[in-house]
Protein backbone atom coordinates (compact mmCIF):
# COMPACT_ATOMS: atom_id res chain seq x y z
CA UNK A 1 0.00 0.00 0.00
CA UNK A 2 1.18 3.13 -1.17
CA UNK A 3 1.63 5.52 2.02
CA UNK A 4 1.30 9.32 2.27
CA UNK A 5 2.29 11.23 5.06
CA UNK A 6 0.33 14.51 5.96
CA UNK A 7 1.36 15.23 9.24
CA UNK A 8 4.67 16.99 9.17
CA UNK A 9 3.77 18.98 11.97
CA UNK A 10 3.87 16.55 14.05
CA UNK A 11 7.26 15.08 13.11
CA UNK A 12 9.41 15.43 9.88
CA UNK A 13 11.34 13.07 8.45
CA UNK A 14 15.45 13.43 8.79
CA UNK A 15 17.36 14.81 6.00
CA UNK A 16 20.01 12.20 4.49
CA UNK A 17 22.39 15.45 5.07
CA UNK A 18 21.56 15.27 8.78
CA UNK A 19 21.94 12.02 9.16
CA UNK A 20 25.90 11.54 7.60
CA UNK A 21 26.12 14.76 10.12
CA UNK A 22 25.13 12.46 13.26
CA UNK A 23 26.77 9.35 11.86
CA UNK A 24 30.29 11.35 11.48
CA UNK A 25 29.97 12.70 14.85
CA UNK A 26 28.71 9.54 16.27
CA UNK A 27 31.18 6.92 14.67
CA UNK A 28 34.70 8.83 13.90
CA UNK A 29 34.73 11.65 15.79
CA UNK A 30 32.39 10.69 19.49
CA UNK A 31 35.04 11.60 22.16
CA UNK A 32 33.00 13.43 24.85
CA UNK A 33 33.75 17.50 24.74
CA UNK A 34 33.93 18.23 28.36
CA UNK A 35 37.14 15.89 28.43
CA UNK A 36 40.83 17.38 27.92
CA UNK A 37 42.97 14.79 25.01
CA UNK A 38 42.83 16.23 21.75
CA UNK A 39 39.58 14.44 20.07
CA UNK A 40 37.43 15.96 23.05
CA UNK A 41 39.04 19.64 22.15
CA UNK A 42 37.82 18.99 18.52
CA UNK A 43 34.57 18.28 19.74
CA UNK A 44 33.90 21.20 21.62
CA UNK A 45 34.97 22.71 18.59
CA UNK A 46 32.58 21.10 16.42
CA UNK A 47 29.70 22.78 19.04
CA UNK A 48 31.34 26.01 18.96
CA UNK A 49 31.09 25.86 15.37
CA UNK A 50 27.72 25.05 15.18
CA UNK A 51 26.31 27.48 17.50
CA UNK A 52 27.94 30.13 15.06
CA UNK A 53 26.66 28.27 12.09
CA UNK A 54 23.10 28.52 13.68
CA UNK A 55 23.90 32.18 14.92
CA UNK A 56 24.55 33.31 11.36
CA UNK A 57 21.04 31.67 10.09
CA UNK A 58 19.22 33.56 13.29
CA UNK A 59 21.65 36.37 12.95
CA UNK A 60 22.28 36.36 16.95
CA UNK A 61 25.42 35.72 18.36
CA UNK A 62 26.92 32.26 19.35
CA UNK A 63 27.14 32.51 23.13
CA UNK A 64 23.19 33.07 22.85
CA UNK A 65 22.97 29.61 21.20
CA UNK A 66 22.18 26.90 24.05
CA UNK A 67 21.56 23.29 23.27
CA UNK A 68 18.68 21.31 24.61
CA UNK A 69 17.30 17.73 24.17
CA UNK A 70 14.11 19.49 22.44
CA UNK A 71 11.47 22.38 22.27
CA UNK A 72 9.65 21.44 25.28
CA UNK A 73 13.30 21.28 27.43
CA UNK A 74 13.83 24.68 26.18
CA UNK A 75 10.21 25.87 26.87
CA UNK A 76 11.03 24.58 30.50
CA UNK A 77 14.26 26.63 31.12
CA UNK A 78 12.26 29.40 30.49
CA UNK A 79 8.91 29.57 31.75
CA UNK A 80 10.28 27.32 35.02
CA UNK A 81 13.14 29.58 35.78
CA UNK A 82 13.25 31.00 39.20
CA UNK A 83 13.28 34.69 38.14
CA UNK A 84 9.30 34.34 36.99
CA UNK A 85 7.17 36.06 39.20
CA UNK A 86 4.21 36.80 36.88
CA UNK A 87 3.88 34.97 33.20
CA UNK A 88 1.44 35.61 30.44
CA UNK A 89 0.85 33.63 27.93
CA UNK A 90 -1.72 33.46 24.84
CA UNK A 91 -4.47 30.79 25.65
CA UNK A 92 -3.53 27.97 22.53
CA UNK A 93 0.25 27.87 23.19
CA UNK A 94 1.65 23.95 22.86
CA UNK A 95 1.03 21.62 25.87
CA UNK A 96 4.36 22.45 27.23
CA UNK A 97 3.88 25.94 27.62
CA UNK A 98 0.24 25.82 29.09
CA UNK A 99 0.90 22.53 31.18
CA UNK A 100 3.61 22.87 33.44
CA UNK A 101 3.17 26.51 34.92
CA UNK A 102 0.83 28.83 36.47
CA UNK A 103 -0.01 31.75 34.03
CA UNK A 104 -2.35 34.17 32.54
CA UNK A 105 -3.89 33.06 29.63
CA UNK A 106 -4.98 35.92 26.74
CA UNK A 107 -7.57 34.65 24.68
CA UNK A 108 -7.40 34.58 21.26
CA UNK A 109 -9.97 35.25 18.66
CA UNK A 110 -11.68 32.78 16.16
CA UNK A 111 -9.01 32.71 13.96
CA UNK A 112 -6.46 32.30 16.84
CA UNK A 113 -4.73 35.92 17.20
CA UNK A 114 -4.44 36.97 20.31
CA UNK A 115 -6.10 39.35 21.91
CA UNK A 116 -3.35 42.14 21.52
CA UNK A 117 -5.63 44.90 24.23
CA UNK A 118 -5.86 42.63 26.74
CA UNK A 119 -2.12 41.54 26.61
CA UNK A 120 -1.05 45.54 26.68
CA UNK A 121 -3.78 45.46 29.79
CA UNK A 122 -2.40 42.30 31.70
CA UNK A 123 1.33 43.14 32.01
CA UNK A 124 2.28 44.30 35.39
CA UNK A 125 4.82 45.30 37.59
CA UNK A 126 5.01 41.97 38.43
CA UNK A 127 5.45 40.47 35.10
CA UNK A 128 8.52 38.77 33.85
CA UNK A 129 7.38 36.44 30.81
CA UNK A 130 5.55 36.87 27.95
CA UNK A 131 5.35 33.85 25.75
CA UNK A 132 3.46 33.45 22.58
CA UNK A 133 4.19 31.32 20.54
CA UNK A 134 4.94 32.19 16.92
CA UNK A 135 3.39 29.44 14.43
CA UNK A 136 0.39 27.72 16.12
CA UNK A 137 1.35 23.96 15.35
CA UNK A 138 -2.68 23.08 15.37
CA UNK A 139 -4.11 25.68 13.29
CA UNK A 140 -1.12 27.63 11.72
CA UNK A 141 -2.29 31.06 12.49
CA UNK A 142 0.80 33.22 12.92
CA UNK A 143 0.91 35.34 15.49
CA UNK A 144 1.55 39.11 15.25
CA UNK A 145 4.62 38.69 17.17
CA UNK A 146 6.67 42.35 16.24
CA UNK A 147 3.21 43.99 17.54
CA UNK A 148 3.53 42.16 20.57
CA UNK A 149 7.42 42.70 20.61
CA UNK A 150 6.84 46.58 20.74
CA UNK A 151 3.83 46.02 23.53
CA UNK A 152 6.74 43.93 25.41
CA UNK A 153 9.33 47.08 24.87
CA UNK A 154 6.95 49.83 25.98
CA UNK A 155 6.06 47.78 28.89
CA UNK A 156 9.51 47.22 30.26
CA UNK A 157 10.30 50.95 29.27
CA UNK A 158 7.40 52.15 31.90
CA UNK A 159 8.46 50.57 34.08
CA UNK A 160 11.90 50.85 34.40
CA UNK A 161 13.19 47.29 34.37
CA UNK A 162 14.49 44.25 33.20
CA UNK A 163 11.22 42.56 32.55
CA UNK A 164 9.23 41.49 30.69
CA UNK A 165 10.84 39.64 28.39
CA UNK A 166 9.51 37.88 25.40
CA UNK A 167 9.47 34.26 24.58
CA UNK A 168 8.34 32.86 21.28
CA UNK A 169 8.53 29.12 21.01
CA UNK A 170 8.89 29.12 16.94
CA UNK A 171 9.11 25.27 16.95
CA UNK A 172 6.70 25.00 14.04
CA UNK A 173 7.51 28.30 12.50
CA UNK A 174 11.02 28.19 11.10
CA UNK A 175 10.82 25.58 8.52
CA UNK A 176 8.68 28.36 6.20
CA UNK A 177 8.86 31.86 8.24
CA UNK A 178 12.39 33.74 8.99
CA UNK A 179 13.81 33.67 12.48
CA UNK A 180 15.58 36.83 12.69
CA UNK A 181 15.97 37.43 16.13
CA UNK A 182 16.15 41.81 15.96
CA UNK A 183 13.58 41.42 13.28
CA UNK A 184 11.02 39.40 15.53
CA UNK A 185 12.20 41.38 18.89
CA UNK A 186 11.90 38.86 20.90
CA UNK A 187 14.09 37.83 24.06
CA UNK A 188 13.88 34.44 23.60
CA UNK A 189 13.60 31.39 21.49
CA UNK A 190 12.95 27.64 21.74
CA UNK A 191 13.54 25.71 18.53
CA UNK A 192 13.39 21.41 17.92
CA UNK A 193 15.45 19.04 15.56
CA UNK A 194 12.59 17.62 15.12
CA UNK A 195 10.22 20.29 13.02
CA UNK A 196 13.02 21.18 10.63
CA UNK A 197 14.26 17.96 9.06
CA UNK A 198 16.60 17.36 11.64
CA UNK A 199 17.30 14.79 14.51
CA UNK A 200 15.02 13.41 17.49
CA UNK A 201 15.88 14.89 20.84
CA UNK A 202 17.78 17.78 20.35
CA UNK A 203 16.73 21.30 20.33
CA UNK A 204 18.14 24.66 21.27
CA UNK A 205 17.32 27.89 22.94
CA UNK A 206 18.08 31.71 21.79
CA UNK A 207 19.08 33.47 24.52
CA UNK A 208 19.41 37.28 24.43
CA UNK A 209 22.87 38.79 26.06
CA UNK A 210 22.25 39.99 29.68
CA UNK A 211 18.84 38.79 29.95
CA UNK A 212 18.44 35.12 31.69
CA UNK A 213 21.48 33.34 32.86
CA UNK A 214 21.10 29.76 32.00
CA UNK A 215 23.29 26.60 32.38
CA UNK A 216 22.83 23.01 31.29
CA UNK A 217 24.80 20.70 32.66
CA UNK A 218 25.46 16.93 31.64
CA UNK A 219 27.54 15.44 28.28
CA UNK A 220 26.43 17.58 25.01
CA UNK A 221 25.00 15.80 22.01
CA UNK A 222 27.51 16.31 19.62
CA UNK A 223 25.81 14.18 16.92
CA UNK A 224 22.55 15.84 17.84
CA UNK A 225 24.05 19.23 17.35
CA UNK A 226 26.03 19.27 14.25
CA UNK A 227 22.82 17.66 13.14
CA UNK A 228 20.75 20.02 14.14
CA UNK A 229 23.32 23.14 12.76
CA UNK A 230 22.84 21.14 9.45
CA UNK A 231 19.26 21.47 9.57
CA UNK A 232 19.01 24.81 10.31
CA UNK A 233 21.30 25.92 7.66
CA UNK A 234 19.63 23.50 5.00
CA UNK A 235 15.99 25.11 5.67
CA UNK A 236 17.07 28.76 5.62
CA UNK A 237 18.72 27.60 2.24
CA UNK A 238 15.90 26.13 0.82
CA UNK A 239 13.22 28.08 2.45
CA UNK A 240 11.31 30.93 0.09
CA UNK A 241 10.93 28.49 -2.64
CA UNK A 242 10.21 25.59 -0.45
CA UNK A 243 7.33 27.66 1.27
CA UNK A 244 5.68 28.90 -2.05
CA UNK A 245 5.12 25.54 -3.05
CA UNK A 246 3.71 23.91 -0.23
CA UNK A 247 1.23 27.51 -0.56
CA UNK A 248 0.50 26.50 -3.88
CA UNK A 249 -0.31 22.80 -2.90
CA UNK A 250 -2.37 24.26 0.29
CA UNK A 251 -4.22 26.14 -1.79
CA UNK A 252 -4.94 23.30 -4.26
CA UNK A 253 -5.92 21.10 -1.29
CA UNK A 254 -8.33 23.57 0.05
CA UNK A 255 -10.27 24.21 -3.31
CA UNK A 256 -10.67 20.18 -4.33
CA UNK A 257 -11.91 19.91 -0.18
CA UNK A 258 -14.53 22.57 -0.43
CA UNK A 259 -15.65 21.54 -3.77
CA UNK A 260 -16.21 17.97 -2.10
CA UNK A 261 -18.71 19.83 0.44
CA UNK A 262 -19.03 23.37 0.79
CA UNK A 263 -19.95 22.84 4.51
CA UNK A 264 -16.01 22.10 5.06
CA UNK A 265 -14.67 25.18 7.69
CA UNK A 266 -11.17 26.09 7.57
CA UNK A 267 -10.05 26.77 11.56
CA UNK A 268 -7.38 29.50 12.01
CA UNK A 269 -6.65 32.39 10.41
CA UNK A 270 -7.37 32.59 6.19
CA UNK A 271 -4.48 35.43 6.12
CA UNK A 272 -1.82 35.08 8.57
CA UNK A 273 -1.29 31.48 8.28
CA UNK A 274 1.84 29.12 7.70
CA UNK A 275 1.11 26.98 4.77
CA UNK A 276 2.35 23.75 5.84
CA UNK A 277 -0.73 23.16 8.61
CA UNK A 278 -4.42 22.75 7.38
CA UNK A 279 -7.17 22.17 10.19
CA UNK A 280 -10.61 21.79 8.74
CA UNK A 281 -13.54 20.95 10.48
CA UNK A 282 -15.87 18.81 8.16
CA UNK A 283 -19.52 18.66 8.45
CA UNK A 284 -21.23 14.97 9.88
CA UNK A 285 -17.67 13.31 11.02
CA UNK A 286 -16.32 11.75 14.33
CA UNK A 287 -12.82 12.78 13.43
CA UNK A 288 -11.15 10.09 14.99
CA UNK A 289 -12.91 6.98 12.96
CA UNK A 290 -12.55 9.22 9.83
CA UNK A 291 -8.35 9.51 10.41
CA UNK A 292 -8.97 5.67 10.93
CA UNK A 293 -10.82 5.27 7.70
CA UNK A 294 -7.77 7.50 5.90
CA UNK A 295 -5.11 5.46 7.55
CA UNK A 296 -6.76 1.86 6.42
CA UNK A 297 -6.13 3.72 2.49
CA UNK A 298 -2.73 4.76 3.25
CA UNK A 299 -2.99 8.44 4.17
CA UNK A 300 -1.37 9.80 7.92
CA UNK A 301 -2.77 12.84 9.11
CA UNK A 302 -4.08 14.02 13.05
CA UNK A 303 -7.18 15.12 14.82
CA UNK A 304 -5.23 17.11 17.11
CA UNK A 305 -1.46 17.86 19.00
CA UNK A 306 0.34 14.55 19.03
CA UNK A 307 1.40 15.98 22.83
CA UNK A 308 -2.32 15.58 23.90
CA UNK A 309 -3.63 12.94 26.26
CA UNK A 310 -5.54 10.32 23.87
CA UNK A 311 -8.52 11.32 26.04
CA UNK A 312 -7.55 15.11 25.73
CA UNK A 313 -10.07 17.70 23.15
CA UNK A 314 -7.93 19.80 21.81
CA UNK A 315 -8.32 23.40 24.06
CA UNK A 316 -7.30 25.18 20.68
CA UNK A 317 -10.43 24.44 18.25
CA UNK A 318 -12.16 24.77 21.87
CA UNK A 319 -10.93 28.29 22.36
CA UNK A 320 -11.52 29.39 18.60
CA UNK A 321 -15.12 28.25 18.76
CA UNK A 322 -14.31 25.10 16.52
CA UNK A 323 -15.48 21.31 16.75
CA UNK A 324 -12.97 19.76 17.77
CA UNK A 325 -14.88 15.90 17.23
CA UNK A 326 -15.14 16.25 13.46
CA UNK A 327 -11.85 18.74 12.60
CA UNK A 328 -8.56 17.13 10.79
CA UNK A 329 -5.63 18.26 10.57
CA UNK A 330 -3.52 17.77 7.22
CA UNK A 331 0.33 19.14 7.19
CA UNK A 332 2.43 19.43 4.46
CA UNK A 333 6.18 19.08 3.97
CA UNK A 334 9.35 18.50 1.23
CA UNK A 335 8.27 14.80 0.17
CA UNK A 336 4.60 16.04 -0.42
CA UNK A 337 3.20 16.47 -3.88
CA UNK A 338 0.16 17.61 -6.07
CA UNK A 339 -0.33 13.70 -7.11
CA UNK A 340 -0.40 12.60 -3.57
CA UNK A 341 -3.05 14.96 -2.71
CA UNK A 342 -4.84 14.42 -5.61
CA UNK A 343 -5.79 10.83 -4.41
CA UNK A 344 -6.12 12.29 -1.12
CA UNK A 345 -8.95 14.02 -2.61
CA UNK A 346 -10.64 10.96 -4.42
CA UNK A 347 -10.38 8.93 -0.81
CA UNK A 348 -12.01 11.82 1.09
CA UNK A 349 -14.82 12.09 -1.45
CA UNK A 350 -15.02 8.32 -1.72
CA UNK A 351 -15.86 8.44 2.09
CA UNK A 352 -17.99 11.20 2.36
CA UNK A 353 -20.02 9.74 -0.50
CA UNK A 354 -20.86 6.26 1.34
Amino acid sequence: MRRIYLDYASLTPIDNGVMKQMKKYSTQEYSNPMSYYASAVNAKKAIEGAQERIANVLHAHPDEIIFTSGGTESNNLVLQNKINKHIITSAIEHSSIINPIQATHISVDANGMINLDLLKKSITSETTIVSVMLVNNEIGTIEPLSEIAKIVRDARKNYGGQFPLLHTDACQAIAHIPIYVEKLGVDLISLDGHKVYGPRGIGMLYVRRGTLNIERAGTANVPGIMGLAYAIELTEKIREKETARIADLKEYFVNELIGIDSGIRINGDLYNFSPHILNVSIPNIDNEFFVLQLDARGIECSTKSACLKDEEESYVLKEIGANSKNSIRFSFGRNTTKGELKDVIKVITQILQK
